[in-house]
């Protein structure tokens, strides 16, 4: 873990050195960077694949490897542009005295993984040269951040030393035997040929290009994008998504204020049934309100056969019989707000169930194939002579279907909408059956042999009810306007 830790942090500090914008760097340091980097880049031949450069050595080519963990050395390069914090997972960077002046001896002050701090420090020479002069000075230059990093409280356990002169390996290795010397536990030295190969690897192309104004051969962008090209069309796809999110957010919240038309489930079954094997059915809704709205507490809507058995004033007739395929009723009531002694009401057990006000029926003909099943709480659609619930006041309520056990089985998938929205949409694995007893406020509508078949609620697995909530989960919606025209 120290090695790997310390191979990303040079990585890191490397890209940062090397990626000073002009603005913020010292004129003198600045010129001479300039300088080794245009002059060293000169002497890269081509790229020959990703992670893979060459250079002249006087007598042939030979592969140098990129840098390692380059996607923390790419998203330095970017972030120090305008001497920002670079935060990577458990990486960052602070850049310290950045147009010049006392820096305690270091420019840069890194840490990995909350553990591992570390002092870089820059010694670049104006005209640098691989002269002993040269090499004297920054060695000067070293010894002195050296100290004064080791001094530093609190103290680094690394220290990383950037210069535009070249040093060989064994001048290196004395560099980083006095840091060790001196209480350092690692040291590392980035000469002029360490630079270089980073600028000129792909990982380096871009900063070399915005900062130092070097521009990219096709061989070089060939290799820069086959690197990179996905990861900058993943960015962008992603920024496009969450911008379509936002606006599809927005979008709805702006519509949601309008009057809900029908707040409608539909029970999706796992095949298709004939009228003779549903038979019997009961499929309704309960709806709790996070707050009463217009008086209003709950609802309560649903259809089942027998097309009128809540119709008020129609005597039963013989030909009423049980079944989906002789008719189908539906029927929506509403729970009111308020304290009255009679804001409950007895039920056939003696104890108290929530008192339902109808505001609802229908009848219809029945039906010989059944796919899925529909049923919905809707509002006047010619003429509102009251206001009513709109679609925003649902949200956070809670839901809890109530079905026949025989249909219950056979349910496969559950959807809700309302304004052309889809506001829910689970199936069969996110939900389960709650087979036990209930005294439901509408047995009363129900004959013995019909209520054989006992009342279940369906619940999904992680709650003991379905919640709508628009801020969660951003409702779908389910079509697309059409711009007004006079052709």
């Amino acid at each position: 873990p120290r090695l790997r830790a310390l191979v990303q942090l040079r990585i890191a500090t490397a890209a940062f050195a090397t990626s000073h914008p002009r603005s913020v760097m010292p004129v003198r340091i600045w010129q001479s960077c300039k300088r080794v980097i245009r002059h060293t880049s000169r002497r890269v031949n081509a790229i020959r694949h990703v992670g893979q450069v060459t250079h002249e050595t006087g007598r042939r080519s030979s592969p140098s490897h990129s840098i390692p963990s380059a996607k923390l050395s790419f998203a330095t390069t970017f972030g120090i542009k305008r001497n920002w914090l670079h935060e990577s997972g458990d990486n960052h960077l602070d850049s310290l005295r950045p147009r010049g002046g006392p820096d305690g001896g270091r420019d840069i002050e890194a840490l990995f993984r909350t553990s591992e701090l570390a002092y870089g420090a820059v010694g670049f020479v104006n005209q640098a040269a691989d002269v002993d002069e040269k090499k004297r000075k920054i060695r000067s230059k070293f010894a002195d951040d050296l100290q004064s990093a080791y001094a530093a409280d609190p103290r680094p356990s690394v220290f990383v030393f950037f210069t535009n002169v070249n040093f060989t390996i064994g001048e290196k290795a004395e560099l980083i035997t006095q840091a060790q010397q001196t209480g350092f536990s690692a040291c590392e030295i980035f000469d002029r040929e360490r630079l270089r190969i980073a600028l000129d690897s792909p990982d380096g192309f871009a900063a070399r290009f915005q900062y130092l104004g070097l521009p990219m051969s096709e061989a070089e962008q060939a290799s820069f994008f086959a690197k990179w090209g996905d990861d900058i069309q993943s960015v962008i796809a992603t920024g496009f998504q969450e911008v379509h999110a936002t606006l599809a957010q927005l979008l709805f919240l702006q519509e949601a204020s309008q009057p809900v038309d029908a707040l409608t489930v539909r029970l999706q079954l796992d095949r298709e049934y004939s009228a003779d094997e549903i038979g019997h059915f009961r499929a309704f809704s309960s709806v709790y309100l996070r707050e009463p709205k217009l008086g209003i507490l709950g609802l309560l809507f649903g259809r089942t056969d027998r097309a009128n058995r809540f119709r008020t004033g129609v005597e039963p007739r013989p030909e009423d019989r049980s079944g989906i395929g002789h008719g189908i009723a539906s029927g929506q009531w509403y729970t009111p707000w308020h304290i009255e002694p009679d804001a409950k009401e007895q039920g056939f057990d003696g104890k108290e169930q929530e008192k339902y006000v109808a505001c609802g029926s229908g009848s219809g003909v029945g039906t010989n194939a059944v796919k899925q099943l529909m049923f919905a709480y809707a509002t006047p659609s010619f003429i509102r002579p009251e206001p009513v619930l709109a679609l925003i006041d649902f949200d956070h309520c809670m839901m809890m279907p109530f079905l026949n056990e025989r249909l219950s089985d056979k349910i496969n998938r559950i959807s809700i909408f309302a304004n052309g929205y889809m506001l829910l949409d689970i199936y069969k694995d996110a939900f389960h059956i709650d087979r036990s007893t209930i005294n439901f406020g509408l047995d009363r509508e129900f004959s013995a042999t019909e209520l054989a078949d006992p009342w279940v609620r369906i619940r999904p697995n992680n709650a003991s009810a379905f919640r709508l909530s628009f801020a969660d989960q951003v409702p779908v919606r389910m079509f697309k306007s059409k711009p007004a025209s006079s052709e």
